[in-house]
C-alpha cells in the first residue's frame, strides 16, 4: 500500500497539484476571455443591463481573482507572507462560490414565485453557506518549509467543515429549485420550451456540483497529504463558478432569441420550430436570474400555463396572454 506520507510521494503529489492547477487556472482564464463578449454586449446596450449582472460580474472577477493569486503563488520563488497571500487567494475563491450560490437563489425565489417557505429556507441555506466560507478564510493557515519555498496549508483539515457545508448548501439549493421546477411540471411539457430549458439546466448544475463537489470534501477528509487534500479545490471552485455563469448567460441568450415573435413567423423555441396561429404577445418578464422569462403555453396545457404564471409571478402593469400554437 503506498504511504501517501513518504517525503518522495509528497514530492511527487506536489508536483502534480503544481501542474493540475496551472491546467484548470488556463481553463478558466481562457473562458474568461472569450465570454467577454456577453459584458461587451451590455457595455453597447445590445443588451437589457439587469441589476443582476452585478451578482454575474462578482463571480466572474473574484474567480479570475483567485486564479491569478494562484498562479502567483505557484510561481513565485521569492519569500512572501504566506498567510497574507492564503487570505488574498482564499478571499476572492470564496466569494466567487458565494455569488454563485447567490444566482441560483435568484432562481429559486423566481420559480417559487416569492413562496415564503422556499425563500426563507433558500435564504438560510445561502446564509450558512457564506458564513462557513467567511468562518474557512479566518481558520487557514498557510506557512512555507524553507525561505522562497511554496506557500502550503498547514491545518488544511480545519476547512473540512467548510467543505462538507459548501457542498451540501449547494445540493440543496439546487434541490429546492429542482423541486419548484417539478411542481410546474416542467421536465414534461415540452410545449412550455422556457419550462424545459430551466429544467435541464438545473439537472446540469446539480450533476456538476455533485462531481464537482464530491471530489475536494471525499479528499479533504480522507486527509493523505497536504497536496492531495487541496488538490481538487480550484477545480471545485472554477467548475462552480463557470457553471453558474454559463447558464446565466445561457439563459439570456435563450430568452433573446426567443423574445420578438412575429404573428406568422416560425420562431426557434427550445431547439424546436413552431407553427404559430395569430399573434403572440409579448410575455410578462419575470426576474428570473433577472434576465426575464418569456412562458407561453397552448390550449391543452393551460393550467399548466396558469401554474407557471403564479409560480414565477408578473409585473404589475403587464399581464400574460396565452396564444395557441403547435410544434411542426
Amino acid at each position: 500500500m503506498v504511504n501517501f506520507r513518504d517525503p518522495a510521494v509528497e514530492a511527487a503529489d506536489g508536483f502534480i497539484l503544481l501542474k493540475f492547477w496551472h491546467v484548470v487556472d488556463g481553463i478558466f482564464i481562457w473562458e474568461f476571455i472569450t465570454t467577454l463578449d456577453f459584458e461587451w454586449s451590455i457595455i453597447r446596450g445590445r443588451r437589457r443591463c439587469r441589476w443582476t449582472i452585478w451578482v454575474y460580474s462578482l463571480s466572474r472577477v473574484a474567480a479570475l481573482a483567485a486564479v491569478v493569486a494562484n498562479l502567483v503563488l505557484l510561481n513565485l520563488n521569492t519569500p512572501v507572507d504566506c498567510q497574507l497571500s492564503a487570505i488574498l487567494e482564499m478571499l476572492p475563491a470564496y466569494m466567487a462560490l458565494a455569488a454563485a450560490s447567490f444566482l441560483l437563489v435568484l432562481r429559486i425565489v423566481a420559480i417559487w414565485r416569492g413562496n415564503m417557505v422556499a425563500v426563507v429556507i433558500a435564504a438560510i441555506v445561502w446564509a450558512i453557506n457564506s458564513a462557513f466560507l467567511i468562518q474557512g478564510v479566518s481558520r487557514l493557515r498557510y506557512a512555507s518549509e524553507a525561505p522562497g519555498a511554496p506557500c502550503e496549508p498547514v491545518n488544511i483539515q480545519a476547512t473540512k467543515v467548510t467543505m462538507i457545508v459548501a457542498f451540501v448548501t449547494d445540493i440543496l439549493l439546487l434541490v429546492i429549485m429542482l423541486v419548484g421546477l417539478f411542481r410546474l411540471d416542467c421536465h414534461r411539457h415540452g410545449t412550455l420550451a422556457t419550462g424545459r430549458f430551466l429544467w435541464n439546466q438545473g439537472v446540469i448544475w446539480l450533476l456538476l456540483a455533485t462531481v464537482a463537489g464530491v471530489l475536494p470534501t471525499v479528499f479533504v477528509c480522507l486527509n493523505l497529504n497536504e497536496s492531495l487534500s487541496v488538490i481538487f479545490h480550484i477545480p471545485w471552485l472554477i467548475t462552480m463558478a463557470i457553471a453558474a455563469t454559463r447558464m446565466y448567460r445561457g439563459l439570456d441568450d435563450f430568452l433573446s432569441s426567443d423574445i420578438n415573435c412575429s404573428s406568422h413567423g416560425t420562431p426557434h423555441n427550445g431547439g424546436r420550430r413552431m407553427s404559430v396561429s395569430g399573434t403572440w404577445a409579448p410575455a410578462v418578464p419575470i426576474p428570473l436570474d433577472g434576465t426575464g422569462v418569456d412562458v407561453r403555453s397552448t390550449h391543452d396545457h393551460s393550467l399548466m400555463s396558469q401554474a407557471i404564471r403564479h409560480s414565477l409571478g408578473s409585473d404589475s402593469d403587464r399581464k400574460l396572454h396565452d396564444q395557441p400554437h403547435e410544434l411542426a
